[in-house]
């Protein structure tokens, strides 16, 4: 997913004020683990509400299923590389 609709849409909905998408540096890398799955999907949540366009619902949906996905495989940790 490109970083700059993204970075638009977590600006929109809260930008650093959201737990976990507000605080991930685009231009660095980091890890999620299991424990921070209810506070991305909060965040998700946010994000649905304020998606004007069909291109940031569609971010949404995507993101919806990456979740959905790491719910089936909990052993797993979301990666997030940075520029």
């Amino acid at each position: 997913m490109e970083v700059e609709k993204l970075l638009l849409l977590v600006d929109n909905a809260g930008g650093s004020r959201l737990p976990i998408l507000g605080q991930i540096d685009p231009w660095s890398d980091t890890v999620l683990s299991r424990r921070e799955l209810s506070q991305l999907e909060a965040d998700i949540d946010r994000l649905e509400a304020v998606a004007g366009d069909d291109t940031q619902r569609e971010l949404v949906t995507a993101m919806r299923k990456l979740l959905m996905n790491w719910r089936a495989e909990p052993d797993l940790m979301l990666h997030c590389y940075g520029d």
